[in-house]
């Protein structure tokens, strides 16, 4: 990630045009999925701790019913101008051990460019920065999509094989 005032920002979801992968379950506990998604975002990611930002918790009870709403956002950097964002909610209810999770999956491959000096916002280097990335970078970048398009479908499954075993009771 490039720590810079004035940047240009390069944007690419993941999977386009979807750019959000839902995944809903209706059964038992479905907040053991809160630990399991937290399980899995580091060991599929591989990203260290401080990459990962639980960015809202909500958890209320109220009577028999608990409600739970938590985001989390998870950075995993590439190089120096690129790095992969993914987006999570999970988002649910459980009332006498039966229940509903929906988890949302947001993940974008994003470049930025420094633009602080009056070098980097020259005209000039607008061109050659434009020549070096269609000549060298969009190669790299498009390999960085599809390592980003591995690491979801594998988180993604990951859930998904973990939801077939708690509703078949496995777990």
């Amino acid at each position: 990630m490039v720590w810079a005032r004035t940047r240009l920002l390069i944007w690419d979801y993941i999977f386009e045009p979807v750019k959000q992968i839902r995944i809903s379950y209706v059964g038992r506990n479905p907040d053991r999925f809160y630990r399991k998604v937290n399980e899995l975002v580091r060991t599929t990611f591989n990203v260290p701790e401080s990459y990962v930002q639980e960015k809202d918790y909500t958890w209320e009870k109220i009577r028999e019913t608990e409600r739970f709403d938590v985001g989390w956002e998870v950075n995993k950097v590439l190089d120096t101008f690129s790095y992969i964002t993914v987006e999570i909610d999970l988002r649910g209810f459980v009332t006498e051990g039966e229940g509903r999770a929906t988890i949302i999956i947001k993940p974008r491959l994003i470049t930025e460019y420094p633009q602080d000096t009056i070098w980097q916002q020259s005209i000039f280097y607008e061109m050659l920065r434009r020549v070096w990335h269609k000549a060298f970078y969009h190669h790299r970048r498009m390999e960085y999509l599809n390592m980003g398009k591995e690491l979801v479908v594998s988180f993604e499954s990951s859930l998904k094989h973990f939801a077939e075993a708690l509703r078949a009771g496995e777990i």
